[in-house]
């Protein structure tokens, strides 16, 4: 269902938010659970709090002031719902909570042969040792983003982000993570 915008905006303001939703959806899979209409509303309602600012004498385009601003809001939500992913991945669930009705659990699953990580290789203790921006690029690359979309995402050069890693590197192989 469309929404009638009356005279609130042009028509170039709702096709170029449109273009820049749909592209920034394409290129970042984790802003596909937003609903596109959502994210387009969310984006033209950011643009109405934003246009007011818009200064000509700065020799850019009117257009190009409502790309920066869209993608910038995009790009806030896109780090909001990175980070609300990675505060999921810290809940933890118990070895003795029933998965299904005949009370299996995990604990029951899961061989008792195996050492415990803490045994092998204490991952917590090296991430502890990142930077925010460190853990960041980490947790990215975890989900196979390239290099490239994770500067624009995190708004750092590429060149910076590859110096991060390289740091990143050497912090694992201190602790003993050579592979």
């Amino acid at each position: 269902m469309g929404l009638n915008y009356g005279d609130l905006f042009q028509d170039w303001e709702i096709a170029l938010a449109k273009g820049i939703v749909s592209q920034f959806q394409a290129a970042h899979p984790w802003l596909r659970t937003f609903e596109f209409e959502d994210l387009f509303q969310e984006c033209l309602s950011h643009w109405e709090l934003k246009r007011s600012r818009f200064r000509p004498e700065r020799d850019a385009s009117i257009k190009t002031y409502m790309r920066t601003v869209v993608n910038n809001k995009l790009r806030s939500l896109l780090r909001r719902e990175l980070s609300d992913k990675r505060r999921i991945q810290h809940l933890t669930v118990s070895l003795d909570a029933p998965l299904d009705e005949e009370g299996t659990t995990l604990g029951d699953i899961i061989p008792s042969d195996i050492p415990p990580i803490s045994e092998t290789l204490d991952v917590a203790s090296i991430i502890s040792r990142l930077t925010p921006l460190q853990k960041d690029i980490c947790q990215l690359l975890a989900e196979d983003v390239p290099v490239s979309q994770i500067a624009e995402m995190l708004s750092k050069p590429r060149r910076t982000i590859r110096q991060e890693i390289d740091r990143i590197r050497r912090v694992f192989l201190q602790q003993g993570f050579d592979r």
